[in-house]
C-alpha cells in the first residue's frame, strides 16, 4: 500500500479500485482526519505517558455521547480489548455464559478473567441458545449471551431479536455484542447492531471500535453512568494502560464531526451495498439481503485464479481460505468489503468483470 485506504488507492505502484478490510467511509485517509491527528500531535506530543487529562479526550467524549446517545461512552486504546472492559465492568452482574461458537478471539480472550462457567451454542442458532440455556443456567443464575452483532468473516447478522426471546424466561440476563463492524454502519443513526434490531435499552450492551467505520483507533462502550462506574471499579484495563495517543483521539472526534456533517456517506454506502448484493445475485450467487458492508461470495472454483485476473484489471479483492478467520465459511470464499466512496461505475466494473472470468 502507497496511499490512505480509499475506494482508489495505490498499491505497488499501480492505482486500483479497493475492495477489502473495514474502511467503510473511507475516513482513515480523509483529510480533515489527517490533518486533526497531526494537529493534535504537534499540540500535545505522542501521548502523556500515563493517565492524564486533556481537552482533546474531553472533545471525544462530547462527540461520542452525542454519536451513541448514551450519558457516558467509555473510550480505550484498542477496540480489540472493548469487550474486555464491557465483561470486566458486568461481571458481578452475571454468573454464567453462553457464547456463539464464532464469536471474535477479542471477547474470547476476555473470558479467561471473568472467572465463569462458559457453554458455547451453535454459530447464529437461537434454538440451541434456549437449549442450552435450559441445561445450563441453574435456577437463580443470570446469563450473559456473547455474540459478534456483524460477523467479520462472513457479514452474517447476528440473530440478536430471536436470541433475546430465548433469555425472556432468565431475569437479569444480559445480551453482550461485540459491534466493532455494526457501529457506524447499522441502524437509523448509526448506533449499530442493537439500534437496528430494536434492541437499545438495559440489559443489552456492546462493545465496539472506532478502527473500522470510525477510521480511526480505539474501543468504546457506550451506556449509563452506573456502567462507566462499573468499569472504572472492575476493569483493570482501564488503570493500568495508558490512554490512545492525543492525535489518534482527535482523529476519531474529527471522524465521528465528519460523518455528522455528511450524511450522504451513509446513503451512498446503502446504495452501494444494494447494488453490489443485488448484482451478484444476477450472477447467480446466494447473497442475503441485508445492509451489512461485508459480502461473502462462495461458489467459485478457482477464487484464487479469480482473484489474480482481477488484480490483472487492477481491481483488488480478497480470498479467504476456510475457516481461516472467525466465522469463515467451511469453503474459500471472497469476502468483498463495500465502502461508501465507490462509485457506481467502479461497482458495474467489478460485477461485470466476475460475469466475464467466472
Amino acid at each position: 500500500m502507497e496511499s490512505p485506504l480509499g475506494a482508489r488507492m495505490f498499491i505497488g505502484g499501480r492505482e486500483v479500485d479497493y475492495y477489502c478490510g473495514t474502511s467503510y467511509f473511507c475516513l482513515h485517509g480523509h483529510p480533515e482526519v489527517i490533518e486533526a491527528a497531526c494537529d493534535a500531535t504537534r499540540r500535545y506530543g505522542m501521548g502523556p505517558g500515563t493517565l492524564a487529562h486533556m481537552q482533546v479526550y474531553a472533545n471525544l467524549q462530547e462527540r461520542l455521547r452525542d454519536w451513541f446517545g448514551t450519558e457516558e461512552v467509555v473510550y480505550m486504546i484498542s477496540g480489540y480489548t472493548s469487550p474486555m472492559v464491557l465483561l470486566q465492568g458486568l461481571r458481578d452482574d452475571f454468573d454464567v455464559i453462553l457464547m456463539d461458537s464464532a464469536t471474535h478471539y477479542s471477547t474470547r480472550d476476555a473470558i479467561p478473567t471473568l472467572g465463569k462457567r462458559i457453554h458455547e451454542f451453535r454459530h447464529a442458532d437461537p434454538d440451541d441458545l434456549a437449549a442450552q440455556l435450559s441445561q445450563h443456567v441453574k435456577p437463580g443464575e443470570r446469563p450473559a449471551v456473547l455474540t459478534d452483532g456483524v460477523f467479520p468473516s462472513s457479514g452474517k447478522l447476528a440473530p440478536l431479536g430471536d436470541y433475546r426471546q430465548a433469555m425472556a424466561p432468565y431475569e437479569g440476563a444480559l445480551l453482550c455484542i461485540d459491534d466493532s463492524h455494526g457501529v457506524g454502519v447499522l441502524g437509523e443513526t448509526g448506533r449499530g447492531s442493537l439500534q437496528y434490531a430494536g434492541l437499545e435499552g438495559e440489559g443489552n450492551y456492546l462493545a465496539g471500535t472506532m478502527s473500522k467505520a470510525f477510521g480511526a483507533l480505539g474501543g468504546v462502550v457506550p451506556g449509563d453512568v452506573a456502567l462507566a462506574e462499573k468499569i472504572a471499579r472492575n476493569a483493570m484495563i482501564m488503570r493500568g494502560a495508558s490512554p490512545a495517543p492525543p492525535g489518534l483521539a482527535a482523529a476519531a472526534a474529527a471522524s465521528l464531526r465528519v460523518l455528522q456533517a455528511t450524511p450522504d456517506k451513509r446513503t451512498n454506502l446503502i446504495r452501494n451495498i444494494k447494488h453490489v448484493r443485488s448484482g451478484l445475485r444476477t450472477l447467480g450467487f446466494e447473497v442475503a439481503d441485508t445492509p451489512v458492508p461485508i459480502v461473502t461470495v462462495k461458489g467459485v472454483t478457482d477464487l484464487e485464479q479469480l482473484r489474480d485476473r482481477l488484480a490483472e484489471r487492477d481491481i483488488i479483492v480478497r480470498v479467504q481460505q476456510a475457516g481461516g478467520y472467525s466465522d469463515a465459511p467451511d469453503v474459500p470464499s471472497l469476502r468483498l468489503a463495500v465502502f461508501s466512496e465507490h462509485s457506481p461505475a467502479q461497482i458495474d466494473r467489478l460485477l461485470q468483470s466476475m460475469a466475464e472470468l467466472i
